[in-house]
């Protein structure tokens, strides 16, 4: 590896990007037995920015507090403890647990276990809604339900689902996402979003999309990215593309490797990291079986003449060959 941070444009970086960076080093560091060169560019990068050092510890506290987890316990003590003090140390073992899960469900994907509807990394999932209306789940999704004799409300926290959706004279389907709602009387979409953005690509009928900005109708076969404060032009759906998950397949066609990397994270666990921008943006074609997730990474480093390093099975970082 060389001894350069593995993102070579620090000008100015976004928090996110400080995140991602930091997040790769340290899964660099402390996955392995790194060299003295890697940790000679460690030190430069954390030189680099005061935003850098900060990420940096906040992962080192984070692994800190988990691996408390992981020593034997202490002699036990025979002395009384007051309710304060045993309320207090009650506090800090939950606290030190939570953080310790938390590592572990970013890891491994995990992001509403307690939804009402949710699916792991890489499991599909098809659910009869009370109405008759049938949902299909990708991986890594979560739903909530909201059904009464005159309400029919959903509230799609992360992932992607198609929803076919039955006639009901007493109300529309509703959606909600945090970019905004869709609705519908009856019809059949797929719906995705993450905590930003969502993408609504219609299958049959019109379904409304209404956001804090402005109201749009989406026809059959077209599609519509959306946020809280922009909504973007309609275009034609690849619905081909864009539904080939729930036949068991990823399909890409000239899209950007980071879009592929962040479609990976539903359906295998782990987290991916791509080390450099330029091949971040390389567009990319190809076609993926989920039902081989072991194979996603093989298929994709033979595919772009990537070297992929692997340090344990939950983080991968993707270098230029």
């Amino acid at each position: 590896m060389s001894a350069e941070p593995p993102f070579h444009d620090l000008s100015a970086p976004r928090n996110d990007d400080v995140s991602h960076q930091a997040s790769a080093w340290f899964a660099l560091v402390n996955g392995g037995a790194p060299t003295q060169a890697e940790r000679e560019a460690l030190a430069k990068w954390i030189e680099a920015d005061p935003r850098h050092a900060q990420a940096f510890a906040q992962l080192e506290s984070l692994w800190a507090a988990s691996a408390l987890l992981l020593q034997p316990a202490p002699p036990a003590v025979h002395a009384q403890l007051s309710r304060r003090r045993f309320v207090g140390l009650g506090m800090a073992a939950c606290t030190a647990a939570v953080t310790a899960g938390a590592t572990t469900f970013w890891l491994k994907g995990v992001g509403s276990p307690f939804a009402d509807l949710h699916t792991a990394v890489g499991e599909r999932r098809v659910v009869d809604l009370p109405d008759g209306s049938t949902v299909e789940l990708a991986g890594s999704t979560a739903l909530n339900v909201d059904f009464s004799s005159t309400k029919r409300s959903l509230e799609l926290l992360e992932g992607e689902a198609f929803f076919k959706v039955l006639p009901n004279a007493a109300s529309e389907l509703s959606v909600s996402t945090q970019a905004g709602q869709v609705f519908v009387r009856a019809g059949e979409f797929c719906l995705s979003c993450d905590r930003t953005t969502a993408m609504l690509a219609v299958n049959r009928h019109t379904v409304r999309v209404l956001t804090a900005g402005q109201q749009t109708d989406v026809g059959e076969g077209s599609s519509l990215r959306f946020s809280a404060s922009q909504t973007g032009p309609i275009q034609r759906a690849e619905l081909d593309q864009i539904l080939a998950w729930r036949s068991g397949r990823l399909v890409f066609f000239d899209t950007p490797l980071s879009t592929v990397v962040s479609e990976l994270q539903r359906w295998r666990e782990g987290k991916i990291f791509i080390m450099d921008k330029q091949l971040a943006a390389r567009r990319v074609s190809l076609i993926l079986n989920l039902n081989r997730p072991d194979q996603m990474l093989d298929v994709l480093s033979k595919a772009l003449s990537v070297r992929m390093t692997s340090y344990t099975d939950l983080v991968t970082l993707i270098y230029s060959a």
